[in-house]
């Protein structure tokens, strides 16, 4: 019988192509990766990878089992996710995912409020710009900035979040202080590195102004009004973002914005404590000046 925990790594690295991108898909080490894979193929008998210079690539034999090991994994989520459904306690982990600016500002203080209520619920909070896969039980719930919710997902709107052009203070004092985004063609720009560029404000800055103008890039926002912040140029932010005393100049072109949503997957919308950190979390955020 194989082990069933082997199937992540198999899937991972059929994905990624490499012991060094699966590892640091599955947050593991190197080795962890090899060793399991190994153990997988000794348990069937079969060789699933060719090992080449350059990655991993899958086997006739290998390809030809891919898809029932996605089904395989698909199943055991499901089972996963119908077992924490039937949890009816207000006690247990709940594992929420945000960006560092929504994590910092509002996860975090809406976190601590919470446990003064319900000591009982341990919540882990993954911070990164990278959406997790609430399917695969990756998170519990998303706090994300998004247009379009995932399918797969239900949640609710929060609020529409609208972006603003940022400078500081002595970045204008020394260059001027343009009126309307037609202005900014004249100025150096802090932009979003490629892994960002999914943002819609990023990808309309990046593809609407020359490349020369933008002096740094950067892969979070934190990163970015940081540098704005050391008056390396103009940026866009979401119009809830007062750190680093950065200058809001204007609202750039009105089509330009973010909805703000809660999500969770279907399966644990009645487990007791979910729902108890989404509601709270919800009308906490509900108050909030965006």
């Amino acid at each position: 019988m194989i082990d069933w925990n082997d199937i992540p790594y198999f899937l991972a690295v059929a994905e990624s192509g490499t012991l060094t991108g699966a590892a640091g898909k599955l947050s593991v080490n190197h080795s962890t990766v090899f060793r399991r894979i190994n153990t997988l193929e000794d348990k069937l008998g079969l060789r699933l990878f060719d090992r080449l210079p350059d990655g991993y690539s899958l086997t006739e034999a290998g390809a030809s089992v891919v898809e029932h090991a996605r089904l395989a994994e698909s199943s055991i989520h499901s089972f996963e996710r119908a077992v924490a459904g039937k949890d009816y306690q207000l006690s247990g982990e709940i594992r929420i995912t945000a960006p560092p600016t929504l994590a910092i500002k509002h996860l975090v203080p809406c976190i601590a409020k919470f446990r003064t209520k319900h000591s009982g619920i341990k919540i882990d909070l993954i911070v990164s710009d990278a959406e997790h896969d609430l399917s695969r039980r990756e998170a519990d719930l998303a706090l994300r900035a998004t247009n379009k919710p995932p399918e797969y997902l239900i949640g609710r709107r929060i609020c529409e979040l609208f972006w603003h052009a940022y400078a500081s203070k002595r970045y204008l004092e020394k260059h001027g202080r343009p009126q309307k985004t037609q202005d900014l063609i004249h100025h150096k720009l802090v932009g979003a590195e490629e892994s960002l560029l999914r943002v819609d404000a990023y990808k309309w800055f990046t593809e609407n102004y020359p490349a020369e103008n933008f002096v740094c890039n950067a892969n979070d926002m934190i990163t970015i009004s940081s540098l704005c912040a050391q008056n390396l140029g103009i940026t866009l932010l979401p119009s809830d973002y007062t750190e680093h005393k950065l200058v809001r100049l204007f609202k750039i072109k009105p089509e330009i914005r973010s909805e703000l949503w809660i999500l969770t997957h279907p399966d644990l919308r009645h487990v007791v404590r979910i729902r108890a950190f989404s509601d709270f979390l919800y009308e906490y955020m509900s108050k909030q000046e965006f």
